[in-house]
């Protein structure tokens, strides 16, 4: 019996359910957390939704979004515990510790860098989103879609993929997409409410990153700089940086954007995007992961040795010298 069996009878046996996804949480950790909850609750399963942090605003509409639980982790024996789209176990955050104690744990993701944590693994490094190895899951189950269900798969599929634009996009996105839609799933009202629609204090914040963008390997490096300051001034979260960095890589004739998050004097987040090379081996090198064309990393250091040593591997990645040219300088604030 292969992996993806053995996971499909442990759904079906097992009675209690805990499922948790990953800090920071994109459209695909949400909308699978939500579809699978979802489902095996519709098999009468006893299931607990966890996230490492608060659910972002545009993802709030999703119907079971109100489930999700942020804190009180706890597993009894007999609980299966399922990490769904992490690709290691410190991207659970507070939630780490308690899931390494799981008997049964689960790890069910598409990211090339998994670290293959769970008891049991499924890992799609072919699958556009973790949406997708949810989608089959459920018909290996043989249960129902619901309208909400679709939904949910519907937003992580169509997140991971960037609106279809990525190219991991495949023919069996399009393929399980266009299943999802013959639900009560409405692409327009979706695409505008993930993708367009932001809050005003979103366009201050994204002014201030974008009053920081340097310029490296003559303009094939694309750099910002955002702050825990620049969030207070302009009154946004954490949560609301995400999709900024796309900013840096749509530049022309830029190869590789980088964003820097400064949590605080001794953290920095830091994200990758890239046209054409692989941003997943860079986040390596500093411990995180990621996609080939999306990829990040939390260090724990000082910013501006932190962009030093980044902007060094950049520049090995690119095989290029990188000379600086700074449309501003970056001043902490």
């Amino acid at each position: 019996m292969n992996e993806r069996s053995r996971i499909v009878n442990i759904l079906r046996e097992k009675e209690y359910f805990t499922l948790v996804g990953h800090i920071l949480p994109d459209g695909d950790s949400i909308g699978s957390l939500l579809a699978l909850g979802e489902a095996l609750s519709n098999l009468g399963k006893q299931v607990k939704i966890y996230l490492p942090g608060i659910v972002p605003r545009k993802y709030m509409f999703l119907r079971g979004s109100e489930k999700f639980l942020t804190e009180g982790m706890e597993l009894s024996p007999g609980t299966v515990a399922i990490a769904v789209d992490c690709s290691d176990l410190e991207r659970l955050g507070p939630f780490s510790e308690t899931i390494k104690q799981a008997r049964c744990l689960l790890n069910i993701d598409h990211h090339i860098t998994n670290q293959h944590y769970g008891t049991e693994n499924l890992i799609d490094t072919k699958a556009a989103a973790t949406g997708e190895i949810i989608f089959h899951l459920l018909a290996d189950l043989e249960i129902p879609l619901t309208d909400s269900i679709a939904e949910a798969l519907y937003v992580a599929v169509s997140t991971d993929t960037g609106s279809f634009k990525y190219d991991n996009t495949t023919p069996e996105t399009h393929r399980i997409a266009s299943d999802l839609l013959e639900y009560n799933v409405h692409p327009g009202v979706l695409s505008q409410r993930i993708f367009d629609e932001r809050p005003l204090s979103y366009y201050l914040l994204l002014r201030e990153a974008l009053s920081s963008l340097e310029l490296l390997c003559d303009s094939r490096i694309a750099v910002i700089t955002i702050s825990k300051e620049m969030l207070k001034r302009s009154g946004t979260t954490v949560e609301e940086i995400d999709g900024m960095i796309n900013y840096t890589r749509d530049i022309e004739g830029v190869e590789l954007g980088i964003m820097f998050y400064v949590e605080s004097s001794e953290e920095v987040k830091i994200g990758f995007r890239s046209k054409t090379i692989d941003v997943s081996a860079l986040a390596q090198k500093m411990n995180g992961g990621g996609h080939p064309r999306a990829a990040g990393c939390r260090v724990n250091a000082p910013y501006p040795a932190v962009k030093e040593k980044v902007i060094q591997e950049a520049e090995i990645l690119l095989k290029k010298p990188c000379v600086r040219f700074s449309e501003a300088a970056w001043t902490g604030s």
